[in-house]
């Protein structure tokens, strides 16, 4: 927790804070297009990937 210097005291500040990220609607395009089936197509997958690098972009 951040703190502020008052009087040789730490206090501490009192604020909220939330993450509004854009990853959501991003993730739901990049499905919707069908970005991650297109890079494999592209790339290629190697049956011993765990992790395609369409997945992996994704």
């Amino acid at each position: 927790m951040p703190y502020m210097m008052t009087a040789n005291l730490l206090t501490p500040l009192d604020y909220t804070s939330k993450i509004l990220d854009h990853l959501g609607i991003v993730a739901t395009v990049c499905k919707e297009i069908g970005l991650a089936d297109e890079i494999n197509r592209i790339v290629g997958v190697d049956p011993r990937q765990k992790v395609t690098c369409g997945e992996a972009v994704v």
